[in-house]
Formats: C-alpha cells, sequence, structure tokens
C-alpha cells in the first residue's frame, strides 16, 4: 500500500514538473515573441503565402534523414555485433595445443585440430579491428568533413551524375549514423549478460539463434530510446548538407532569405519547425523508456557530437 501511494506521488510529481516545464516555455516564447516579433513587424502574411515551401523542404529532411537512418540501422547492428566478437589469444591456442599432447594426443592431430581455431580466432580479430577503425574514423571527424569529402569524391569520379549532392548526402549521413549506431548496438547487446547467451547456446542454439531469441528481445527495450535520440540527432545534422547545396529545411531557409531579406521571419518558421519535430519526439521517448524501462540494465548514448 505504502509502495503504491509512493508511485501515485511520484507520478503526480513528473506531472507537475511538466506542466511547470511546459508553462515556462510558453510563457518565454510569449516573451521572446513580444520583445523580437512586436517590434520589428513580424510578416505572418508572407510567412502563409511561402508556408508550401517550407513544408516541401521538411519532407525532404524528413527523407533524407530517415533513408540514411534506415541504411545506417543495418551498418550499426553488424558493427555493433562484430564489436562484441571474442577471440581466443593465440599463446591460449598454443597451451591447449601442448597440453593435447600431454594428454597423449598425437603432434599431427593436436597441429590440425589447432588450425581450424587459429583461423577462425584470426577472422573474428579481424573483423572487430576492422569494426573499431570504422568507428574511430567516423567519431574521429567532423560530419561536415565527411559529406565534404564525399561529395568532392563523387563530383571529380562522377561529374556527369544527376543530384549527386542529395546522392553524397545520403551516404555522408549513413555512413555517420551507422558508427555512432553501432556504439550503441554494441552498448545494448553487451549489457545482456554472457550466461544467458551461453545458456542458449548449451540448450541447441546456433550463435545467431541465440542473439534472435535471447539477447535482441532485452537489448532492443535499451537501445530504443538512445537509438531515438540517435534519429534526432540526424535530423538537426541533416542541416549540414547546406555546404554542398541539397535543399533541405535549412538550405532552402537560408536561400528565401537571401533572395527575399526576410531573414527574421525565415529563420523563426525554420527554428519553431525543428522544435516541432524534436521536442514531442523526444517527450515520447522519455515516456516509453520509463514505461519499459529494464530494471538494473540500461545504456547511456555516446556523448560526441557531431560538428
Amino acid at each position: 500500500m505504502a509502495g503504491t501511494l509512493k508511485d501515485q506521488e511520484r507520478k503526480r510529481a513528473r506531472a507537475f514538473d511538466m506542466m511547470a516545464g511546459i508553462a515556462l516555455t510558453v510563457g518565454a516564447i510569449v516573451v521572446l515573441v513580444e520583445i523580437f516579433v512586436g517590434r520589428s513587424g513580424f510578416d505572418f502574411g508572407w510567412v502563409v503565402d511561402h508556408l508550401p515551401g517550407f513544408l516541401n523542404a521538411t519532407q525532404l529532411t524528413f527523407y533524407v534523414t530517415t533513408v540514411a537512418f534506415g541504411a545506417g540501422l543495418g551498418i550499426g547492428f553488424l558493427l555493433g555485433w562484430a564489436r562484441t566478437a571474442r577471440w581466443i589469444p593465440l599463446d591460449k591456442i598454443v597451451r591447449d595445443r601442448e597440453q593435447l599432447r600431454e594428454e597423449g594426443t598425437s603432434l599431427v592431430a593436436a597441429r590440425i585440430g589447432t588450425i581450424p581455431v587459429i583461423l577462425l580466432s584470426m577472422a573474428k580479430y579481424l573483423v572487430r579491428r576492422i569494426g573499431d577503425a570504422y568507428v574511430e574514423i567516423i567519431r574521429g571527424t567532423p560530419l561536415f568533413v565527411q559529406i565534404v569529402f564525399i561529395w568532392s569524391i563523387l563530383l571529380v569520379n562522377y561529374p556527369r551524375l544527376e543530384q549527386k549532392e542529395l546522392f553524397a548526402g545520403l551516404i555522408a549521413l549513413t555512413a555517420n549514423t551507422g558508427g555512432y549506431q553501432s556504439e550503441i548496438f554494441r552498448a545494448g547487446l553487451q549489457t545482456v549478460h554472457s550466461g544467458q547467451v551461453e545458456a542458449g547456446r548449451a540448450i541447441g542454439l546456433s550463435r545467431w539463434g541465440a542473439m534472435r531469441h535471447v539477447v535482441l528481445p532485452q537489448a532492443l527495450r535499451l537501445i530504443i530510446p538512445p537509438l531515438t535520440n540517435e534519429y534526432i540527432g540526424l535530423l538537426k545534422a541533416s542541416s549540414l548538407l547546406i555546404v554542398i547545396g541539397v535543399s533541405e529545411l535549412t538550405g532552402y531557409g537560408r536561400n528565401l532569405a537571401f533572395t527575399s531579406f526576410k531573414i527574421f521571419e525565415v529563420f523563426a518558421v525554420v527554428t519553431a519547425i525543428y522544435l516541432l519535430i524534436t521536442v514531442p519526439v523526444s517527450k515520447i521517448v522519455q515516456y516509453f523508456e520509463v514505461r519499459y524501462r529494464i530494471p538494473g540494465l540500461g545504456i547511456q548514448q555516446p556523448a560526441e557530437a557531431r560538428v
């Protein structure tokens, strides 16, 4: 009974905090509108006339973000899984071979039994190091540089390619989010105790079967919130495509501001659109994170920011 009352009190406190935060935010917006808009003569009619253009640019932003994020999911999962691979150190393999010889196994049989183990261990080691190198390259270079670099490759090698700017932006965003998502997947997969995987293998499940039936059902509940935050971050990072001429929301706003000289109105609308997208999604994610949290388990999203 006492626990139920405490839970109800916590829910009421969270609801009060949320309402207070919304009230303060609305109040701050009203004050800012009065200070900046009221004095500058904000042209609402002009904004309404150009609203279809803003919506089309927002649609392109969603398209670029969603396609890149979806492709990045595959890259992130494969890299995250590869980076959890464990290999057997070479010195342990040698010791095991010597132990087999001491137990009476012939030298030829010991060598034949050791070769597949060495090859498998080397393959796991190589795959993991390739994944580590990919992630370090992505996290160690700014997204701005990645976009320009990939665009320059297409510009030099495929000068007649249509919409090369959009294509380069999709490749860069996909490669970038794949690296960050691999960290999320790796953390989620490693949070599930290895003993559960071993138990699954003991009852006859393959490595993929243990991953599918044991690890993923738990890991997905852990990684959905940081993956959603990654989507929001990628949505905002798509504004960097402005540098190669993609007319997503920010690029469209810049072009419109320079041709109409309505700089304040343009970027007020751009800011409002971004907030209308990101704030509700963030609140929804927080709700589901609390509701479906696994007690005692949790992961943190990589803290590195895109530049």
